[in-house]
């Protein structure tokens, strides 16, 4: 399981396939979509989850070829956000070590750092003041001048 850029559930198959959740059903089972469904590919692979994440269904008839790259890149930048959670102190992060480190665990076809290089730098940024929603909430002198 991993999660999107904005944060919704993600699941990756076959280290290539990425489903992203569609919607929950009245009887809380969970849908999830080929990543693909929305494009020109229309691609109709789902997974259907019941709350205990036990695989009720699986339709795995993609009509395009999976995607290591872009696979691999969700879950490196996935488990780089759990550490940065997890830091008491986000800025102190080395997050080209994590990185290292998780490429050689994963063992198979990684991005370059650079191309994620941006979007984990924003996730950092955003965990500094999280509660802070607009500019007019930033003070613009420090109490100390």
């Amino acid at each position: 399981m991993s999660e999107t850029n904005r944060g919704k559930e993600q699941i990756i198959i076959d280290r290539k396939f990425k489903y992203n959740f569609s919607k929950l059903k009245k009887n809380n089972t969970k849908i999830y979509r080929c990543t693909e469904y929305k494009t020109l590919n229309k691609c109709k692979s789902f997974i259907i989850l019941n709350d205990n994440k036990e695989v009720l269904n699986y339709e795995s008839s993609h009509n395009h070829p999976g995607n290591e790259i872009n696979a691999s890149k969700s879950l490196i930048k996935h488990k780089i956000k759990d550490e940065i959670k997890k830091s008491l102190i986000p800025t102190d992060i080395k997050t080209k070590l994590i990185f290292d480190k998780i490429s050689q665990e994963i063992g198979y076809i990684c991005p370059e750092y650079k191309t994620i290089k941006t979007q984990i730098t924003r996730y950092k940024n955003k965990q500094l003041f999280p509660n802070v929603k607009t500019f007019d909430e930033v003070h613009n002198e420090s109490e100390y001048y």
